[in-house]
């Protein structure tokens, strides 16, 4: 008869048919001895390591939370002006081009009024006619001489009279085109000799010591923004450079076609300490609802426990994990605002918080980190 299978429970000894050793090698035999005693003592050491949950953690800081967005329009300046001729002529005379500074009241170009003072020099003679009858008139109806509808009649005359010489004057004014005001010159459109009608743009004239940006904004973004806040400007033709910018003013309505709401922000020539120019692009930073200093987690790193939001507080020392109840004020770029539960540089965990509990073992296996958000 074979003998039975038996197994002690501590050693588990395997017990061969003994027909069977002849095909078993002594060597081979012992191997398995061996490894049947190796496998049943080691089921025990309570796989303690793997109850620890492995978790990513982030730590608690103090980070800007507030709304920011960006947006770009060209630098144009704030006041523009195209000067015109107000009569139809032939240029005689152009002393300015483009680049030039004008000052108030110089004199830009000339056109021929030679015709315009033929005729006021014909006015003022049939002025002073006009003025002498009037006075004889005066005289006459002040002693009863003549009816005062002849003493109207020659004052009407003398009053036409002084006009005709008056618009003859201002025409011949109109002749010499002065700068309206302290600027400079961008745009020169006539030459001498050109024939030029009434109305028609002769330069045009910038302040470019007060230049603007003017991006449309939109009414979501609107809020927050008020008249003389601050703001960073960065121009493409300079990177890496950041300059002052100032709003000027924010224009009541939307643009029809748009719906955006023009936002008029103001450059500092003087201050940037380079040279800015009408045309070049301009990249503005506006901030709203300003949130600086605000302590801050990962949103990952919240949990809801018995409708109450919970973060996990790494102890470094014994590796466990604690449970504290936090206050969350806005949550914005992947981030939570901690208004109170936590202290500044508290380490949490930002992974696997579905297996966690207050005081449950943890294993670090890395730090949190993602992409796409602003740090």
């Amino acid at each position: 008869m074979y003998p039975d299978r038996e197994s002690d429970t501590s050693h588990r000894f395997v017990i061969m048919n003994p027909m069977l050793l002849k095909f078993f090698p002594l060597a081979n035999l012992a191997v398995v001895f061996i490894l049947a005693i190796s496998s049943c003592t080691s089921e025990e050491p309570a796989n303690q390591e793997e109850q620890a949950v492995s978790v990513t953690t982030s730590e608690a800081i103090y980070r800007d939370l507030s709304h920011t967005f960006r947006t770009s329009s060209t630098v144009v300046p704030y006041q523009r002006v195209f000067v015109a001729s107000q009569i139809s002529g032939l240029v005689e005379e152009v002393h300015f081009e483009e680049g030039d500074v004008v000052q108030q009241g110089d004199l830009m170009a000339k056109i021929d009024t030679r015709l315009q003072q033929t005729d006021l020099r014909k006015a003022r003679v049939a002025l002073d006619e006009a003025e002498r009858n009037y006075q004889r008139s005066a005289q006459l109806f002040d002693r009863e001489a003549i009816s005062e509808a002849d003493y109207l009649n020659d004052r009407s005359t003398y009053e036409l009279a002084q006009s005709e010489v008056e618009q003859l004057e201002l025409l011949i004014e109109y002749g010499r085109i002065k700068a309206p005001v302290d600027a400079v010159v961008t745009s020169r459109d006539v030459e001498i000799g050109n024939s030029v009608s009434e109305n028609e743009q002769l330069f045009q004239i910038a302040d470019l010591n007060n230049l603007v940006v003017r991006p449309g904004v939109s009414e979501m973004d609107l809020t927050g923004l008020e008249t003389g806040q601050t703001l960073e400007v960065t121009l493409d033709v300079y990177p890496g450079e950041t300059f002052e910018g100032r709003i000027r003013r924010i224009f009541p309505e939307s643009d029809a076609e748009s719906r955006l709401f023009t936002v008029e922000v103001q450059l500092d020539q003087e201050a940037a300490g380079r040279v800015i120019r009408p045309g070049y692009l301009a990249r503005i930073r506006f901030v709203t609802d300003r949130q600086e200093q605000s302590l801050a987690v990962p949103t990952e790193a919240l949990a809801e426990r018995n409708g109450e939001t919970v973060v996990f507080v790494l102890n470094e020392q014994n590796d466990t994990v604690a449970m504290n109840h936090v206050e969350i004020g806005i949550r914005r770029d992947g981030h939570a605002q901690i208004l109170s539960g936590l202290d500044d540089e508290d380490t949490v965990a930002a992974a696997n918080l579905d297996a966690l509990e207050d005081g449950t073992r943890v294993r670090v296996v890395g730090r949190f980190r993602r992409s796409g958000f602003r740090e």
